[in-house]
């Protein structure tokens, strides 16, 4: 039984059981299609009643803005709705203390196609957003980037074992089982997605913003078992 490392990946062959197991992880880029932005309305207030009104009535502004300016309700999913009371703060004096007694927050994300994301960001803001969190940029179809970091990992695997095996005067034989060892994140399934550019107009008056968007990776660790002629 002979454990080796070639170039990162866990490489054991076994001279008794004819095999050789490789693991490896192959990672795959591809260009960004769809933003998910986070964005959201968070104020405060001496009671209760005032700062939800005042969270509604915001909250309401910045969904009516985001909506006529071309972006359909279907793309807009609630992330967090929240409702606090304060208690007295160090070193703050109680009249502001008492201004700030409660706090009421909204937070949506927003799925747009990337060529949307600049303007989306700029129609919330305008609208009266004053939370804006990273944008996660990602692809249409999640699954088909993780198959194919899959095949290549597969792909990536048998070579290994093939050049191990080379130097060690083996032959590689046939595939006994291959095992997909990545943890899968939650999706979203993107296939609704209707959104354009054409959709959505443009707004006066708008903060200059610039979004860089990033390349999307998809990792994948596979384990595979391969027979020794």
């Amino acid at each position: 039984f002979s454990p080796l490392t070639a170039l990162g990946q866990d490489v054991q062959v076994s001279r008794t059981n004819k095999t050789i197991e490789v693991t490896v992880t192959q990672t795959v880029t591809a260009e960004p299609e769809v933003a998910v932005i986070e964005v959201g309305y968070r104020n405060f207030g001496p009671t209760r009643d005032a700062t939800v009104d005042e969270n509604v009535s915001a909250s309401n502004k910045i969904i009516q803005g985001l909506t006529d300016g071309g972006i359909p309700e279907g793309a807009i999913e609630t992330e967090e709705l929240q409702i606090q009371q304060y208690g007295p703060e160090a070193n703050v004096p109680a009249a502001e203390t008492g201004e700030r007694k409660f706090g009421a927050s909204q937070k949506w994300d927003i799925h747009v196609p990337v060529a949307a994301a600049q303007q989306t960001v700029n129609l919330a803001i305008a609208a009266g957003a004053n939370e804006v969190e990273d944008v996660d940029w990602t692809v249409k179809d999640p699954d088909a980037l993780e198959q194919k970091a899959i095949a290549q990992a597969v792909a990536k695997a048998r070579a290994t074992a093939a050049e191990i095996l080379s130097g060690l005067g083996e032959k590689l034989g046939g595939l006994l089982y291959a095992s997909n060892m990545s943890r899968r994140p939650k999706g979203w399934p993107f296939s609704g997605l209707q959104t354009s550019m054409a959709k959505i107009g443009e707004r006066r008056s708008v903060p200059k913003l610039r979004l860089f968007p990033k390349k999307v990776e998809k990792e994948a660790t596979v384990h595979v078992s391969v027979a020794v002629e």
